[in-house]
C-alpha cells in the first residue's frame, strides 16, 4: 500500500538564505556487460534569476540541525578553506590548508557533500532533463533481476506505483519529474554542469522504492537524501575505461567538485576520519625540524 503524500511544505522567497554505492557496472557486472542502462542525452536548465525558496518545513529545518550538530569544526575548516594540489590517483587526491597536507579520498567525500546539498538547497536545484526520457519499469527490473528478487516483475511494478503516486511532491521538492507513462523525465541538478552516473539510475530507484521511510517525514527526507547522495557521489573511472573518459572525470573533480566544498553549506562530519577519506600526510613545520635534524 502506498503511504499518503506528505502535506506540502510552507515556503516564502527568501534573498539571504545560505547557498551532500557502488555503480550498476560495479554492483552488477553480469548487468554493466549485456545489458547497459540506457544513455539518455542531457540538456541543462539553469536556476532562475529568482529569490531562494526558505524552507520552513521542520523536518528539513531538523536535518540541517542535525547535520551542524555533529560537525567536525577543524575538517569543516580544512574543506572549506583547501588549496587542490593534485591527483594521486582516480580515488585521491592531495589538498592543502595551511602547513598541513592531506590526502582525500574524493569519491568517498563527495557522497557527504550531496547529502549536504540536498538537504541546504532542498526546494532550491536546478533541472537536469533526461532525453529520451527512460522508463522506470525497464529500469527498475534490471535492478530487481540482478538483486535476486522472487518476483521482479511484481518488484519492478511496486517502484512505478511508488514514484508515480508521489510524483507531485517529488517534482515540487527534487525536480524529479515522473512522465504520464512511467518515465522519469528530469533529475535534481545539485551542482552546475555535473550529472550523476546514469549506471547508477536502477539501482537509486529501486532502493528508493525500497528501503527508504515512506511512512514518516523526516525518516523519509534523510533516507530519501541519503540514497540521492549515493547516486550522485562520485564512482572511479574503471581501469579499462578510455583515457579521454578519465582525463574528463579528473576535470570534473578538480573543477566541480572539489571547489563545491569551499564557501559551501558544508559541515564535515568526524566519520570521514573514520572512513578514512581524509588522512594528513605531514605538517610542514615538523618537517623542517626533521631536515634541520639532517
Amino acid at each position: 500500500n502506498i503511504e499518503p503524500l506528505f502535506p506540502q511544505a510552507h515556503t516564502k522567497p527568501d534573498a539571504t538564505a545560505p547557498a551532500l554505492s557502488n555503480t550498476l557496472s560495479s554492483e552488477f557486472p553480469q548487468l554493466a556487460a549485456s545489458a547497459p542502462v540506457p544513455a539518455p542525452s542531457k540538456s541543462y536548465t539553469a536556476p532562475k534569476p529568482e529569490p531562494r525558496v526558505e524552507v520552513r518545513l521542520s523536518s528539513i529545518l531538523n536535518l540541517r540541525k542535525e547535520l551542524q550538530r555533529r560537525a567536525h569544526t577543524d575538517l569543516t575548516q580544512v574543506m572549506s578553506e583547501h588549496t587542490f594540489v593534485g591527483f594521486v590517483d582516480d580515488r585521491r587526491a592531495l589538498i592543502q590548508h595551511q602547513t598541513r597536507l592531506y590526502m582525500v579520498d574524493y569519491c568517498k567525500i563527495s557522497y557527504h557533500l550531496f547529502y549536504h546539498r540536498f538537504i541546504f538547497d532542498f526546494m532550491n536545484f536546478g533541472r537536469l532533463v533526461l532525453q529520451p526520457a527512460p522508463s522506470i519499469y525497464e529500469l527498475a527490473l534490471m535492478a530487481a533481476t540482478e538483486l535476486g528478487s522472487v518476483d521482479a516483475e511484481k518488484a519492478a511494478e511496486d517502484v512505478v506505483s511508488r514514484f508515480s503516486d508521489s510524483r507531485e511532491m517529488l517534482e515540487e521538492y527534487y525536480h524529479i519529474k515522473i512522465g504520464d507513462t512511467g518515465t522519469i523525465e528530469s533529475l535534481p541538478m545539485v551542482i552546475r554542469d555535473y550529472s550523476p552516473d546514469y549506471d547508477k539510475l536502477p539501482l537509486f530507484l529501486y532502493k528508493a522504492a525500497t528501503s527508504v521511510n515512506w511512512g514518516d517525514e523526516q525518516g523519509f527526507f534523510k533516507t530519501f537524501t541519503s540514497e540521492l547522495a549515493s547516486f550522485y557521489a562520485l564512482e572511479s573511472p574503471l581501469p579499462d575505461d578510455p583515457q579521454n573518459a578519465k582525463d574528463e572525470f579528473r576535470l570534473v573533480v578538480e573543477h566541480r567538485i572539489m571547489p563545491s566544498f569551499k564557501g559551501s553549506a558544508f559541515w564535515a562530519p568526524g566519520s570521514i576520519l573514520m572512513e578514512n577519506s581524509l588522512v594528513q600526510l605531514v605538517n610542514l613545520p615538523d618537517l623542517y625540524r626533521i631536515f634541520e635534524r639532517c
